[in-house]
């Protein structure tokens, strides 16, 4: 079970962030873009790499993926589009049907927790530069990215819910963790997403999107 929402920064002139979700007998692929703000064709991109998502799902015949793998796919796509700017960050989740775990990738700075009623732990590491935290050093659509720095990350599937988010999210998190807090642990994620809704609209102002999955 998930939810998820995407609402356009106050700032934004459109919204470049897009969340997609499929899910079918082999499990469940969750993945949030952010494209780059100065990109121009960030949202041409987010569409060329969720077409390419699609067929990708729609072919596999079991449930063993390489989320890594997939997305590295992903970005050969969008490197050899005709597109000049198809720029965006992304972190994904898969989980098999008949697994016992969930599969992470991320690439960029948007960022997946692990949210608990005793915790919230980011998993993910930002790409981007140490002493300038809005330039972003590895998202998809370049170039030379190559196979190995597409990476993935497994653990161990419980009873925690995960959290995929895109900066403009967790830049209002962190102003109002506890409250945050408070919201993700909901025992109704249909509450929570109402509540999320009522803390971010029109008081985020970069794009803010995140889908919430519940593992239990």
């Amino acid at each position: 079970m998930y939810i998820s929402d995407s609402f356009k920064g106050m700032e934004r002139r459109e919204n470049k962030d897009r969340v997609w979700c499929k899910q079918n007998d082999n499990g469940l692929l969750a993945v949030l873009f952010d494209g780059i703000s100065s990109a121009e064709d960030a949202n041409k991109g987010i569409d060329t790499a969720t077409e390419k998502l699609e067929r990708l799902f729609e072919e596999l015949t079991s449930s063993k993926l390489s989320l890594s793998d997939l997305m590295y796919q992903v970005n050969e796509a969008l490197a050899s589009s005709e597109l000049e700017t198809p720029f965006t960050t992304y972190n994904a989740c898969y989980i098999p049907k008949d697994g016992k775990h969930v599969v992470l990738s991320n690439m960029g700075d948007s960022r997946t927790y692990e949210v608990t009623p005793q915790y919230l732990k980011q998993l993910s590491e930002d790409d981007n530069l140490v002493h300038s935290k809005n330039v972003v050093t590895k998202y998809l659509g370049m170039l030379n990215l190559s196979r190995e720095q597409v990476t993935e990350a497994s653990m161990e599937l419980g009873t925690a819910r995960i959290l995929l988010c895109s900066d403009g999210f967790y830049s209002v998190l962190e102003e109002n963790l506890a409250r945050f807090f408070e919201i993700l642990n909901f025992k109704s994620i249909a509450n929570t997403k109402k509540s999320l809704e009522t803390e971010l609209v029109e008081k985020n102002q970069d794009d803010a999107s995140y889908i919430l999955i519940a593992l239990s």
